[in-house]
């Protein structure tokens, strides 16, 4: 009975998997540094009450060298910490699925062990259209079509300018940590 656990009722069954503790501090750090990154630079755009940022960049980096569940809940929950954080607290929700769909895709496109530079950058564009479709169609929703075509430049800069940064920097710090992430695995 080593790797299964007896239940009541006398059966087998396999014991909870739990998230280790280094895992749990790491997305923290991630996610905390999303947000930061993100409110390091905002330039307001009135149309949506949206901004340019570079949070995307952590978004990105997130999940190209931890993967695709550092991706989703750094990219998600430190994005929208951000939101509440700047003010747009409204946005939070909104933000939280376009940014940890975002990192969701890219990680699991470009975030496995031995990518080639094309597959990351095919992760990156199909993490930025998830980013960018979930805010056009939530601020059509919102605002309008017109506000919502307005913005969607200004997404797409974003997610380039972001997208950028992290996968100039996932690739050194990839390499760094490797050993580290290979045993927690």
């Amino acid at each position: 009975m080593s790797a299964e656990k007896t239940g009541e009722e006398g059966s087998m069954r396999n014991p909870a998997r739990f998230v280790s503790p280094q895992t749990v501090a790491l997305y923290g750090v991630l996610a905390a540094l999303t947000a930061a990154v993100t409110m390091t630079l905002v330039v307001p755009f009135p149309p949506t009450r949206g901004f340019f940022n570079l949070g995307d960049a952590m978004v990105f980096f997130s999940a190209l060298v931890f993967g695709w569940r550092a991706g989703a809940i750094c990219g998600g929950i430190g994005s929208a910490v951000a939101d509440v954080l700047l003010g747009f607290g409204y946005f939070a929700p909104i933000t939280l699925v376009a940014k940890g769909s975002e990192g969701l895709v890219s990680g699991l496109i470009g975030g496995k062990n031995g990518s080639k530079n094309t597959v990351k950058i095919l992760g990156v564009v199909a993490g930025s259209l998830c980013m960018v479709s979930t805010y056009f169609f939530c601020e059509w929703a919102l605002y309008g079509v017109g506000n919502a075509l307005a913005e969607v430049p200004v997404n797409v800069a974003q997610v380039a300018v972001g997208g950028s940064i992290g996968l100039l920097v996932s690739g050194p710090v990839r390499n760094m940590v490797k050993p580290f992430v290979a045993r927690r695995s």
